[in-house]
């Protein structure tokens, strides 16, 4: 089944069921994928979708950060909730160790002078990696390796 429809299927079962905390962030998704759509003015394909999905947990993650700061821990767990419930839908990401074969693979390749060439080979690395790994994560790993 493919994601969209797993969402939609999802969202409907949470709704009948009056799980309200699912409800909530599954309409949201939807949402963001339905508001996707309209802009390109097609149907998305799956990496698009798990690109909307991940920018809605890192979205989240942020929040979290400032909530902590601000000693909302009621808003802290609600968001933390949230965050499960989307990772639900997304494949697992690469781990940090295999980043690292990917860039030292692609700085062999591309044979960079030095922290300069950081943009070309990040343009590399994430068309290796796609959506399954995170972009902060892989810019940190690239930044070491180019010391």
């Amino acid at each position: 089944m493919q994601l969209k429809q797993q969402i939609e299927s999802d969202f409907l079962s949470a709704y009948k069921s009056r799980d309200d905390s699912k409800v909530s962030v599954l309409r949201l998704l939807k949402s963001a994928i339905k508001n996707a759509e309209i802009n390109t003015k097609s149907e998305l394909p799956e990496p698009e979708i798990i690109k909307i999905l991940r920018r809605e947990v890192k979205q989240r993650e942020e929040s979290i950060f400032e909530f902590e700061k601000g000693g909302r821990s009621d808003l802290v767990s609600s968001n933390q909730d949230e965050i499960k419930i989307i990772n639900a839908y997304l494949p697992a990401q690469i781990g940090e160790d295999q980043i690292k074969v990917i860039v030292n693979e692609v700085i062999a390749g591309l044979n960079p002078s030095g922290p300069a060439d950081f943009g070309r080979v990040m343009g590399a690395v994430m068309k290796k990696v796609g959506t399954d790994a995170d972009g902060a994560t892989v810019a940190a790993i690239i930044k070491k390796s180019l010391k």
